[in-house]
C-alpha cells in the first residue's frame, strides 16, 4: 500500500475518524470525571461510616445493664478493636468509590450514550451521535462554563 492510497482511504473516511475521536474523547473525559468523584465520595463515604460506627460503640461503652467489670473491660476491648480496625475504613472506601463513580455516570447519562453510540455506532448512527456530541458540547460550554441561562439566585440585580 503506497502513501497515496492510504491519504485517499484516510481523506474518504475522516468523517468516521472525527466521530469515532470524538467518541473517545468523551468517554475519557467521563471516565475522568467518575474517578475523580468516586475518589472524593470514597474519603468522604468511608470516614462519615468510621465515625458513625465508632460513635455507636463509644456510646455502647458508657452504659452497662448491670454493674460488672467484666463487661465494661470486654466493651472498652471491643471498642479499641473497632477504632484501631482497618477493615471497615477498607470496604467504605471501595463502597464509597463506586457510589461517587456510578452516580457520575448517571449525571453523565447523555454524553455517555452520545459518546458511545459515535464510538461503536456504524454510519450515520456514528455520525449522528458525534454531531449531537458537539451540541451537547456547545450547550455545556455557554450554559455550566460561561454562565449564560444560567440563573443565580444569590446575585440577582434588583
Amino acid at each position: 500500500m503506497s502513501i497515496s492510497t492510504a491519504l485517499t482511504s484516510v481523506k474518504s473516511n475522516l468523517t468516521k475518524y472525527l466521530a469515532k475521536g470524538a467518541g473517545v474523547t468523551a468517554l475519557g473525559i467521563i471516565a475522568y470525571d467518575s474517578h475523580i468523584v468516586g475518589k472524593l465520595q470514597s474519603d468522604v463515604y468511608s470516614k462519615t461510616n468510621d465515625a458513625d460506627a465508632c460513635m455507636r460503640m463509644l456510646n455502647n461503652t458508657q452504659y452497662l445493664t448491670s454493674p460488672s467489670v467484666t463487661t465494661s473491660k470486654l466493651k472498652k476491648g471491643v471498642f479499641n478493636w473497632e477504632v484501631e480496625s482497618n477493615f471497615r475504613n477498607f470496604v467504605n472506601s471501595a463502597i464509597g468509590y463506586f457510589k461517587g463513580f456510578g452516580s457520575m455516570l448517571v449525571n453523565s447519562v447523555v454524553p455517555l450514550g452520545l459518546g458511545l453510540g459515535a464510538l461503536f455506532g456504524k454510519g450515520k448512527w456514528s455520525k449522528g451521535s458525534a454531531i449531537g456530541l458537539g451540541i451537547f458540547g456547545v450547550i455545556k460550554l455557554f450554559k455550566d462554563v460561561l454562565g449564560f441561562g444560567h440563573y443565580n439566585d444569590l446575585n440577582k440585580k434588583f
